[in-house]
């Protein structure tokens, strides 16, 4: 299940090895995460290099960057010209001379886990006081990739569905599936490429809590170095060219926040802000954010999902979606044919690490501020007095709603409770959609469900 990079990717992966493979999309192929991606294709650790080797140790961190190198040869090796692959170096900087003791104790492990870098207090920003350079990073235009994607997975024989929802699989050992229309379909296996946990394993809901991340195109009077660039705030900056001819419109992308749970205008008045603050800009060209899972311990979950026989899973990918997405389609086959892998363990969905109990803790503070909202005093709501494009919840005629106009000036009504597992919706304005705090359920205006682990619409209220 799931038309995106992870989905396809594992599905070519088992069509090459002989096996017959159809893919659910519950939308159109790009249309989740993977459309709205910056395009970085980098295999430097999120948690930093220094973090990681402490976690994993020196082998199995060396292992998991591998895997990630390898991840961008495969697309390499995949993508056609429409794709607009390109490799390219990397920066890794801090704008604080304060920082440079840290960003340098993260190069020095960098090359032990088998990153190719040089140390620089000269990086090709005016704003930094230094960092590290990357060879054999890259980036792409991910939508045609996973188009491409998609035409590979057909012309190698596999089915492939779109707008075809199907139920996350619950039994210990299932065989079959429902479509949203009522089909049925039966496997061997099924593995669940939706991004976010969309089994019943109540653990992976809390380890993988959903974030907004937000990314913007900008027309700068000069042209940026080719390059991808991250900073080491946090959340993070990145930055990079939006097209190989073109090095005067950029990408620029942070400002993360729990999904349903922050300001989305607010963040995007800083990421501007911020992006006008470093550059001459010219004019911002466009505004969006896309939905990633954040795993609490640091590194991804793929493998099978406890206590299922036959139920595989990947997902707590983080903002590294594209190369960890690739690397899951040799990986996960893998498992499949019961060949097992060397980062098995590391990555298995069924692991509970100790380290990582206290932020997994934290992080259900929002779930759990989310369900008092449904018995807490609601404000009542007045809908003749809601503006194009607002919404709210609240108390209309006693009832407890989710009510927005639109921005066509349609109004609607529904229940504020997450078909998912009953959290309250907060109105996202910029983005048009009903979010959920507790697991990252997103819904339409009229309370479609759009993305995320709920099966079904809003209901009517």
């Amino acid at each position: 299940m799931g038309g995106g990079i992870t989905g396809l990717s594992v599905a070519l992966e088992m069509l090459q090895r002989g096996h017959q493979v159809t893919v659910c999309e519950a939308a159109l192929i790009g249309a989740g995460t993977t459309g709205g991606s910056s395009g970085h294709l980098d295999a430097h650790p999120e948690i930093g290099p220094k973090k990681l080797v402490g976690l994993m140790g020196q082998q199995q961190a060396a292992a998991y960057t591998k895997m990630r190198l390898d991840a961008i040869e495969t697309i390499r090796g995949r993508a056609d010209a429409e794709c607009e692959f390109k490799h390219l170096p990397a920066w890794y900087y801090t704008e604080e001379p304060a920082n440079l003791d840290a960003v340098r104790e993260d190069f020095e492990h960098a090359s032990t886990i088998g990153l190719e870098t040089t140390w620089s207090q000269s990086v090709s920003l005016p704003f930094a006081a230094g960092g590290y350079r990357i060879e054999g990073m890259a980036r792409m235009d991910c939508l045609a990739y996973v188009k491409l994607l998609a035409r590979l997975v057909e012309k190698s024989g596999g089915q492939l569905f779109e707008q075809t929802l199907v139920s996350g699989p619950t039994d210990d050992n299932p065989r079959t599936l429902q479509t949203a229309d009522g089909q049925t379909i039966r496997f061997e296996h099924v593995f669940c490429a939706v991004h976010c946990n969309f089994t019943d394993a109540m653990r992976l809901y809390l380890q993988t809590p959903a974030y907004q991340s937000y990314v913007l195109a900008a027309r700068l009077r000069s042209e940026l170095p080719e390059a991808l660039f991250w900073d080491d705030d946090t959340p993070y900056h990145y930055i990079r060219r939006a097209r190989i001819d073109d090095g005067r419109t950029i990408l620029v992308g942070g400002f993360d926040h729990r999904t349903g749970a922050g300001d989305e205008s607010r963040s995007v008045a800083d990421l501007e802000a911020w992006t006008r603050a470093r550059f001459d800009v010219e004019a911002i060209l466009s505004v969006w954010s896309a939905e990633f899972f954040e795993p609490t311990d640091g590194l991804p979950f793929i493998g099978k999902v406890p206590s299922k026989q036959n139920v595989w899973i990947a997902t707590g990918l983080g903002g590294v979606g594209l190369t960890l997405g690739t690397a899951a389609g040799s990986m996960l086959a893998d498992l499949i044919e019961g060949r097992g892998h060397e980062l098995e363990a590391a990555f298995s969905p069924a692991r509970l690490p100790v380290h990582a109990l206290g932020k997994m803790l934290a992080e259900q503070t929002t779930a759990v501020a989310d369900y008092s909202d449904r018995i807490l005093p609601a404000s009542e709501i007045e809908s003749d007095t809601l503006g194009s494009g607002q919404g709210a919840v609240g108390r209309i005629d006693g009832k407890h709603v989710a009510v927005c106009r639109d921005r066509q000036g349609c109004l609607h009504q529904r229940s504020p409770l997450c078909t998912h597992m009953g959290g309250v919706v907060r109105w996202n304005e910029m983005e048009q959609t009903w979010d959920c705090p507790v697991h990252g359920g997103r819904f339409a205006a009229n309370g479609e469900r759009l993305y995320g682990p709920p099966e079904k619409n809003l209901a009517q209220e």
